[in-house]
């Protein structure tokens, strides 16, 4: 078991209702919590990024400060997530302030360093990666990361990266994640996984832990 505070399923990470959740049978029967650490890339695997923007708002609340580089409009974002003095960089190819072209991927990587340089305690939530790789290649978005990491674990930030599965093969998902830490929210219980989940008291529990 890992010493970091998560609950694995084969590759995955669960996150379930606040990131509370116990294990049974051969794994640990103590509940644990999940809790975004200072340090690492959070590689979160998920359609939509909802739960990698709840876990860059909980590193917020704790004191951190923020950036979000996103591909969506910064004044809907807004209207939608709990951002704060949140700085935001809007990935587009219309020129203003607070506005990078996504095919600049070394303006990008300096903007960045420069904001996790200057900030000791700091959170950095890359919304777009799928954008990016659309546009740049995936073999020059993957250098991109694996640099950015470098940085981010020698300043002590965070860095949230929300993926759709989808759109990658699975030679690309497994190259990410190598160096970075895979994590998923807990995916809905529908009848097959009935025998797998219970999600009784708020919690989850592995009735059968075996490979899928």
């Amino acid at each position: 078991m890992p010493s970091s505070t998560v609950l694995y399923n084969a590759k995955y990470v669960y996150l379930y209702n606040g990131w509370d959740a116990s294990l049974a049978n051969g794994y640990s029967s103590s509940a644990i919590a999940f809790e975004p650490k200072p340090g690492n890339v959070y590689l979160v695997e998920e359609k939509r990024p909802k739960f990698s923007y709840e876990l860059f708002e909980q590193m917020l609340s704790s004191g951190c400060c923020g950036m979000v580089i996103t591909r969506d409009f910064p004044k809907k974002l807004l209207t939608d997530r709990e951002l704060g003095a949140c700085r935001l960089v809007w990935l587009t190819n219309l020129v203003g302030d607070g506005r990078i072209n996504p095919t600049a991927v070394g303006i990008l990587m300096s903007q960045v360093r420069a904001f996790i340089e200057s900030n000791p305690k700091s959170a950095v939530i890359i919304d777009g990666f799928e954008y990016l790789v659309s546009l740049n290649t995936y073999d020059r978005m993957l250098q991109f990361m694996n640099q950015l990491r470098d940085i981010v674990v020698t300043n002590d930030c965070t860095l949230f990266v929300p993926v759709d599965p989808r759109t990658l093969s699975e030679r690309e998902l497994a190259l990410l994640e190598r160096n970075l830490e895979p994590v998923a929210p807990r995916p809905e219980v529908d009848i097959q996984d009935e025998g797998i989940l219970d999600t009784s008291n708020g919690a989850i529990r592995l009735l059968d832990a075996g490979h899928r």
